[in-house]
């Protein structure tokens, strides 16, 4: 079983990527982002009913919720479909989660005091020179500066959002978390689907021409339903019945499934880029490779 739900978590989150594209024809970034943390909580909010866990959240606590909310949920949720829209492309964007577990061991530094080790910090530095070659790769396609570093903080602010959790939150019950999260970045950016003077000076409005509204509203549901609140409540399970390295594997398999559904798309998938994600997958392998540590201990955040 551990296995089914772990293929199942790969292949969910592989296709999300094509599914926030094909969304993506008739809504706009935050409206996508809204629907799928929004509608992830309540997924999760009907699983914990059968069974609640009741805790009391001080004032301080939900301060650090919309912390992780931020970071975690309500800005790369957003960022995602943007870059992907903006490009024409999604499976260049999907490979970039596999830079989450390298950004967490940076990110523990400043907030938990966790130096890696030497294999670590090779991993940090050989993974930050492959993605070098796949900026470099994006940019000679024409892909803008701006919408390359939009595309490199998604990992950050999720590796971020998830140290924050065991700096701030390592108290609280998963799933209690994961529901107020993602409700919490809901809420976040709710206010701004009432102003569309605000999303289009922002550049986050829907498309001139909404098109496909049947394929994009079955993609946002699936992205909200499986996308974001099943494959959550599988991976906290996992995390608790197999542990964070077991789990944590699923940023190894999501960025490759995301290249495969890209040619499905007839994207174009260059030696460079191929290359670079081969590099990062590698380094990732060999930094998290047969060991616990306190860094994987944190969980990792659902990256699509």
């Amino acid at each position: 079983m551990p296995y089914l739900a772990f293929l199942f978590i790969c292949l969910v989150w592989g296709a999300s990527f094509i599914l926030m594209d094909r969304a993506s024809h008739a809504f706009g970034p935050v409206a996508i982002a809204v629907c799928r943390l929004l509608g992830g909580a309540f997924v999760l909010f009907l699983y914990w009913r059968s069974s609640p866990q009741r805790i009391k959240l001080s004032a301080g606590s939900w301060g650090h919720i919309f912390v992780v909310a931020l970071l975690s949920n309500a800005l790369p949720f957003v960022i995602q479909p943007y870059v992907m829209a903006q490009a024409g492309e999604h499976a260049y964007f999907g490979m970039m989660v596999a830079l989450v577990p390298l950004a967490t061991i940076m990110a523990s530094i400043p907030m938990l005091r966790i130096w890696p080790t030497r294999r670590q910090l090779l991993g940090v530095v050989g993974g930050m020179l492959c993605l070098t070659a796949a900026v470099y790769d994006g940019s000679t396609r024409g892909i803008s500066p701006g919408l390359l570093a939009l595309a490199l903080s998604v990992p950050f602010t999720y590796a971020l959002g998830n140290t924050y959790i065991k700096w701030k939150l390592d108290h609280m019950p998963p799933l209690v978390l994961t529901i107020n999260f993602l409700a919490a970045g809901g809420l976040l950016l709710l206010p701004l689907l009432f102003s569309p003077t605000t999303l289009a000076a922002m550049h986050l409005q829907g498309p001139a021409q909404p098109r496909d509204w049947p394929l994009a509203i079955a993609s946002v549901a699936f992205l909200s339903i499986l996308g974001t609140g099943i494959t959550i409540l599988l991976f906290i399970q996992l995390v608790k019945e197999q542990g964070p390295l077991f789990a944590g594997m699923v940023t190894y398999v999501v960025p490759v499934l995301a290249l495969v559904w890209g040619q499905f798309d007839g994207e174009l998938l260059t030696p460079t880029q191929l290359a670079a994600i081969v590099g990062v997958l590698a380094t990732v392998a060999i930094v998290q490779w047969g060991a616990a540590s306190p860094v994987p201990a944190i969980l990792e955040p659902a990256a699509d």
